[in-house]
């Protein structure tokens, strides 16, 4: 049925429903592949970078950015990643290993499946990374839970969820 899945997951009551419809879909063909997607926007750390953004790019298109945040701007591109305790998957993306905190609690609750799951924190615009990634590393599927936004809120900044519907280039579900 599906080979990879990808659930866009936050702690939210929404990605907890759509990380329940995974599942479900993982029962049906057990050989499939699960992704846990989690996207912040902190900048002020090494560890949560933008990682698809070299960082050469970032100090000509942003200047503002200080060196704390930079790093150190001479070391080799695997110096920093090494040092970073980066993972870099087969697609050529890198991402900080599972040491955030939300897919931390994520994997201690579902340790117990025993099924195939990456967790994966990125940086940057939700939806923007939620479609690149789901681009990048072929998911069939990504799984969006619907926003608990007021309709004010929804109105002048728009969802989540909604962006990543029509943006994405991989099928959504959209999940209430």
């Amino acid at each position: 049925m599906y080979k990879h899945l990808l659930v866009a997951y936050d702690e939210t009551d929404g990605s907890k429903k759509a990380l329940d419809e995974a599942l479900k879909l993982t029962k049906l063909s057990p050989d499939t592949k699960l992704t846990l997607l989690y996207v912040s926007e902190e900048k002020g750390t090494m560890e949560t970078r933008d990682h698809y953004t070299p960082t050469h790019a970032l100090a000509d298109t942003a200047p503002g950015f200080d060196n704390q945040y930079m790093g150190n701007l001479s070391a080799s591109r695997d110096e920093k990643l090494n040092s970073n305790k980066a993972v870099e998957n087969n697609q050529g993306i890198t991402a900080p290993s599972s040491s955030h905190a939300v897919l931390r609690n994520a994997k201690e609750k579902l340790d117990h499946y025993q099924l195939n799951i990456n967790y994966v924190h990125l940086s940057g615009t939700e939806a923007k990374r939620i479609c690149e990634y789901a681009k990048d590393s072929n998911a069939d599927l990504v799984l969006v839970g619907n926003t608990g936004k007021s309709n004010i809120k929804k109105w002048v900044l728009g969802s989540v969820s909604e962006k990543v519907a029509h943006n994405c280039e991989t099928s959504v579900l959209l999940v209430k």
